[in-house]
């Protein structure tokens, strides 16, 4: 991924899908307010950041873990900021960007940089085919069809033929209307950025499933190292 980074910058954090999701959500702006007293992520033109993507130099990694630790014990040590939420660490990072805490960090735009946050759109894709198995009356409700597509992928869910030989083209073929066109490469199975590139790395794939796991990212780990031998 340290290959794609034309302009490195000290701390690199990533913007996850926007506009469709910004630091206005209750997963960042309601602790924040609380804790802080500010409503600085209370607005919907600042894109979310994914707390579990951050890139950087050495000194800009340390410079970023010092940061958050001292945000950290200010949160820890009053009761207000208290919260027994899971991921209440992204309201944290995206505090400590956005109140510029952070000497020389950068946002990296959704889908262009080395980190592709790939967690809204999974998760809409991968609940849109569930919907749509219950719509076709493939599957009686929502829990058993949730359960077929973990086991047997997009494909197969909506009646797709999928072929043994082609389980890198893993994505359904029929028009989910979520703009997933060219989301992905059909003939590798990577997921894309913007460019057309294949995306370095890709954070938050568990969102497409339990099957894209084993159907496709295990498969593609074991040809890497059949080809390697």
């Amino acid at each position: 991924p340290f290959e794609y980074i034309e302009e490195p910058h000290p701390i690199m954090v990533f913007e996850e899908m926007f506009p469709n999701i910004t630091t206005n959500h209750w997963l960042t702006n309601i602790p924040v307010q609380k804790c802080r007293e500010t409503t600085i992520l209370a607005d919907e033109s600042l894109p979310m950041l994914c707390s579990g993507s951050t890139m950087g130099s050495r000194e800009g990694i340390l410079e970023y873990i010092d940061v958050m630790v001292k945000e950290f014990d200010y949160w820890k040590e009053r009761e207000n900021c208290r919260s027994d939420m899971v991921g209440d660490d992204q309201a944290i990072h995206n505090y400590v960007f956005y109140n510029k805490q952070l000497k020389g960090a950068v946002a990296i735009p959704h889908r262009t940089g080395a980190i592709h946050v790939v967690g809204y759109m999974a998760d809409k894709i991968f609940r849109k085919v569930i919907r749509k198995r219950v719509k076709m009356g493939l599957s009686e409700d929502k829990f058993e069809a949730e359960e077929y597509v973990n086991s047997h992928g997009y494909k197969m869910s909506l009646g797709e033929p999928s072929e043994e030989d082609r389980w890198r083209d893993w994505m359904v073929h029929q028009n989910l209307g979520l703009g997933e066109d060219g989301f992905m490469d059909r003939e590798t199975g990577f997921i894309l950025n913007l460019d057309g590139k294949p995306s370095p790395q890709v954070h938050q794939y568990d969102r497409f499933g339990l099957h894209f796991q084993s159907n496709f990212v295990e498969r593609m780990v074991q040809d890497i190292l059949d080809k390697e031998k």
